[in-house]
């Protein structure tokens, strides 16, 4: 039996990590505040950006060692240059997203444009500093996606000898909402297969998640998304939920892309039937979309185009504002992918779910209610709506209760969804595949 010491010194490998402002980046970010607060060292590899890869609005978690290396492992500072971020899910694509939604669609996955960072890994110039911390690492973690960060601690893993949890965070193989052709997903399984029965463990974010890739490895355990505690109370204490004043509009939001399996489709119908029948003004509700909802705009223009005034779109906001607009929020609008014909589409459940229970304000989500999100959200309080039914969806909108939504409740259930009891499971599962060093 091989003894094992506690991880005292952790080191990440990600692309999704500040500055860049976006959801998949709140995961690592937050275990790696937490783990620091639990005493532990740790260190966070990245990729170099620039703005293409989002919007420079979030700063390093405090006690962090941040290294961002370029394609030939140097050491160097993200720089937003003059490019722009472009979104999967847009109206009129560039001639660069064209080229890559058609790489895509053949190709899948697997032409990623953070290989290099991987490779990097293996390279002779490698930064001094990454080397180090990678040398004195008690475990390195890769988390997906994008999959290059899989390879890359496999790569640190052969050159280091350090033991490797691999964290997923969207399927890799068989994942539903990503492109490619049957000869692309074909060799996407290999590669995923390869690389998870060469990792000490796996982490997934839920238990069909787990399922699925039990079958590579053994060592699966089931972390979930979380929200961030800390932040979400400081959000409360600055701008906490009011009720509706007399004359107010009640304000609806959403955060997030909308891509085309994410479309409210039922709510849609239900609010359009009920403004045609007289029974919901204009000015009575606003629903404020916040993210890439290109998609969800022109369905609303070419389907519901009464409905466009009681909309408004805005592009996505830095982090801290983004959850002092959910806690006064009168309700969160929530809408995923709800297929049960996959492990992946039935695996999925997005950080926003967990911030949306941890606001304490009332959720209306347009999904099947027996698939793992619906479950999840009815389980954190019945101050929520779940449905897939239109049918209900206007006995909501025509009840007096909607108009007088509850004041923030965070259930016994909700509290448990924290980050910080989730870095307390990682750490458990951290330490009991680390040899020490």
């Amino acid at each position: 039996m091989i003894e094992t010491k506690p991880a005292n010194n952790i080191v990440f490998l990600v692309h999704y990590f500040p500055p860049i402002n976006s959801s998949g980046a709140k995961r690592v970010e937050a275990m790696a505040k937490y783990f620091v607060q639990a005493g532990r060292t740790v260190t966070v590899v990245t990729t170099r950006k620039s703005a293409a890869d989002g919007a420079f609005t979030e700063l390093f978690p405090t006690g962090v060692n941040v290294l961002e290396l370029d394609w030939l492992g140097r050491v160097g500072k993200s720089v937003a240059g003059n490019n722009a971020y472009e979104p999967m899910y847009t109206g009129k694509p560039s001639i660069k997203r064209r080229i890559k939604g058609l790489v895509m669609r053949w190709f899948g996955q697997l032409p990623d444009p953070r290989l290099p960072f991987a490779f990097g890994f293996l390279s002779p110039f490698l930064d001094p500093a990454a080397r180090r911390a990678l040398r004195s690492a008690s475990i390195i973690v890769g988390s997906c996606p994008p999959w290059p960060m899989l390879l890359a601690a496999l790569f640190a893993h052969w050159r280091f000898r350090k033991p490797i949890v691999l964290d997923y965070r969207d399927h890799f193989g068989d994942c539903h909402e990503m492109p490619g052709s049957k000869r692309a997903k074909f060799v996407e399984r290999y590669v995923d297969k390869a690389l998870a029965i060469r990792a000490d463990a796996l982490v997934t974010i839920s238990e069909p998640m787990a399922k699925y890739y039990s079958q590579y490895n053994q060592n699966v355990t089931v972390i979930m998304n979380g929200y961030d505690s800390d932040a979400l109370a400081e959000a409360k204490r600055s701008c906490g939920w009011r009720p509706r004043e007399e004359g107010h509009s009640l304000v609806v939001r959403y955060f997030g892309i909308i891509s085309p399996g994410r479309v409210p489709r039922n709510f849609l119908l239900a609010l359009f039937k009920t403004q045609q029948g007289g029974r919901c003004d204009v000015g009575a509700v606003r629903f404020e979309f916040y993210g890439n909802c290109a998609v969800l705009e022109n369905a609303l223009r070419e389907n519901y185009p009464s409905l466009l005034p009681m909309f408004v779109f805005h592009p996505a906001v830095p982090y801290k504002q983004a959850l002092q607009l959910m806690v006064s929020s009168d309700y969160l609008i929530f809408s995923e992918t709800s297929s049960k014909d996959s492990l992946s589409a039935q695996g999925i459940l997005t950080t926003k779910l967990f911030e949306y229970i941890g606001s304490g304000r009332p959720i209306i989500a347009d999904i099947d209610p027996t698939t793992l999100a619906g479950s999840t959200i009815l389980a954190a309080g019945n101050h929520h709506f779940v449905s897939d039914r239109t049918e209900d969806f206007e006995h909501l909108l025509l009840g007096e209760e909607f108009w007088k939504p509850a004041s923030p409740i965070v259930s016994s259930f909700g509290m448990t969804l924290s980050r910080a009891l989730q870095a307390q499971q990682y750490l458990h599962v951290l330490d009991s595949h680390c040899k020490g060093s």
